[in-house]
């Protein structure tokens, strides 16, 4: 099953996943029934010597690396066939 998600099968699999981002990204995963689950970190920012901010860094504040979420939704492929 090499098919695109029809916007109603998106809808079952955040709704399944408790996902309210409509823009989160789906991973299927073939030849498993996996039902869906929210998978990797949001976003975040970083000292150079490795310190998490937990606010958002003021421009004039200590230099910062921003590391960019990897959240998705990953979920079988049967599972998804049947959403």
């Amino acid at each position: 099953m090499s098919q695109t998600l029809t916007p109603s099968q998106r809808r079952a699999i955040r709704q399944s996943a408790n996902e309210s981002q409509k823009n989160i990204s789906i991973e299927v995963i073939p030849g498993i029934a996996l039902a869906p689950k929210t998978v990797g970190q949001s976003y975040y920012w970083t000292t150079p010597s490795g310190k998490t901010i937990v606010n958002h860094p003021s421009a004039y504040g200590w230099p910062t690396l921003y590391h960019a979420s990897t959240r998705r939704v990953v979920v079988g492929e049967l599972w998804a066939a049947q959403a």
